[in-house]
């Protein structure tokens, strides 16, 4: 058997990333828009009374994207359907079984892997003089690890009698993995308290009502272990493993009947917990003029910008579990475990007890609770968009993940500069982003009046490089413009 390390070192919660569909990120050509609306918030909350339209009403729109440096398709195998099916990695009679259509990176470095999918339910932005109110619905789900020792995909793919491992000593620490499905209403409110002169600064804040649908994570403190293949004329017999120290905590709370093994959708809300948005924008407007005491709503027009500088956090907070939820922690705990790789995976909960077992001769030791907690994926980000002149723009984003233990959700750093040229009836931008300091990428959006398809990952599309994820949105509204009214019964509609 081709024994797999995620699941001999506890990493679990890697088979649930590596068998979930891969299912956005940032939505650079959607949320940069003068015509965002609501879609802004999820950038920044002070956005929204920057926008050029007064009332937002979001249909349904949806972003996806799957990125790593762990592994990527080979090019007879990069197709879509490939990457999302579980056709790399099965589960049968407690072994997995895989094929090899795609390969590792084989570096020194350390590795992270991430999926992000949102999908938009019905929302709404209304601004009224120098206040705007917005309400969204959408259901969200991450997968995501980084940090992960250089070592795990190639003793993934290879196995533990991968040669050039035989009895080499590693040590590894401070990494997780974390995944979880929610879904989320939120509240917005965003208010220009100063408006003198030509500068406007902007206040928001969403708050937002979390419930989840499936957690689990893998946070790994501290592995230090050792690989010793038995080898013998002819092949080699099954590998031991040793572990000298292991510092761990592994939880979830999955949709799974572990005694009948089967899928449980019941109770659908498994946990709850409250998150927040804030942010704050600077504006320098073209004009002098505050438009006030106007009659209707539509009545009053957009005030143009020549830059505005915006600052956010945002997810924050955390969801508690407490339905069908398992908790075990693994404390300096040392065994010499022979035959380690004729280990079988029965269930969670099972093989959580061998390894409990197997570490403290006790099946029960580890078992910490019935609750966990997962945090959202913090991110600090900072934004600055430039009016070129008339209908052409340039904006800049800067994204920096915020951590605050190893059983928080994840997402990549991003470095975005985006050029736009936008009229009411159709806009389009090209998104150039350095992802996770690392990966330079092209993006492109195209908005024709509320309808807009994007990416900001254009080579994943187009099969111009190596598959290792892919990144797309889509967003179908209705809004209306500032300024703009038409009369119906001697009123401004």
């Amino acid at each position: 058997m081709k024994a797999k390390i995620y699941l001999r070192l506890l990493v679990l919660g890697a088979t649930m990333i590596y068998s979930a569909q891969f299912i956005g990120q940032e939505m650079n050509g959607l949320t940069f828009s003068d015509y965002s609306g609501i879609s802004g918030g999820m950038l920044n909350p002070a956005l929204l009374t920057g926008s050029k339209v007064f009332l937002d009403i979001n249909i349904v729109g949806g972003s996806v994207t799957a990125s790593n440096d762990v592994a990527y398709f080979l090019p007879e195998n990069k197709t879509l359907y490939r990457f999302i099916s579980m056709d790399t990695l099965q589960l049968n009679d407690g072994e997995f079984k895989f094929n090899r259509n795609y390969n590792y990176f084989d570096n020194n470095k350390d590795k992270y892997l991430t999926t992000n999918a949102r999908i938009l339910g019905p929302s709404f932005m209304l601004q009224y003089e120098h206040h705007a109110f917005g309400l969204t619905t959408a259901i969200r789900s991450m997968h995501s690890g980084n940090n992960i020792p250089y070592e795990m995909p190639i003793l993934f793919y290879e196995g533990l009698e991968y040669p050039e491992y035989d009895d080499v000593v590693f040590d590894d620490s401070n990494y997780s993995f974390v995944s979880m499905t929610w879904s989320e209403i939120g509240l917005s409110y965003a208010y220009d308290i100063i408006n003198y002169y030509d500068n406007k600064f902007t206040v928001g804040l969403t708050a937002k009502a979390l419930f989840g649908h499936e957690g689990g994570y893998v946070a790994i403190e501290h592995a230090n272990f050792q690989i010793h293949q038995n080898v013998v004329p002819g092949g080699t017999l099954p590998t031991d493993v040793n572990f000298f120290d292991l510092d761990a905590e592994v939880g979830y709370s999955i949709p799974y009947n572990e005694e009948t093994g089967e899928i449980e959708i019941e109770p659908l809300m498994r946990g709850y917990g409250v998150g927040f948005d804030v942010g704050f924008v600077f504006t320098k407007k073209e004009s002098i003029y505050d438009h006030q005491g106007y009659r209707s709503l539509c009545s009053n027009p957009f005030q143009d910008y020549k830059y505005r500088i915006g600052f956010s956090i945002l997810d924050i907070g955390a969801v508690t579990f407490s339905e069908n939820a398992t908790l075990h922690k693994f404390e300096d705990a040392s065994v010499y475990w022979a035959d380690f790789d004729t280990t079988h995976f029965v269930s969670f909960e099972q093989s959580l007890r061998t390894y409990s077992e197997a570490f403290y001769g006790d099946p029960d030791a580890t078992y910490a609770g019935d609750k966990i907690k997962i945090g959202l994926p913090t991110t600090l980000s900072l934004q600055f968009d430039y009016k070129l002149k008339e209908k052409f723009y340039l904006s800049a984003m800067w994204m920096q993940p915020i951590r605050f233990n190893l059983h928080t959700l994840w997402r990549p750093a991003q470095i975005n500069v985006t050029p736009r040229y936008e009229t009411r009836l159709i806009g389009v931008s090209v998104p150039l982003s350095l992802y996770n300091y690392s990966t330079p990428r092209v993006g492109l959006a195209v908005r024709i009046y509320t309808i807009t398809f994007g990416t900001d990952w254009l080579g994943s599309l187009m099969g111009i490089s190596k598959f290792t994820g892919m990144d797309f949105y889509f967003s179908m509204k209705f809004n209306l413009v500032k300024g703009e009214c038409f009369s119906f019964g001697g009123s401004d509609w």
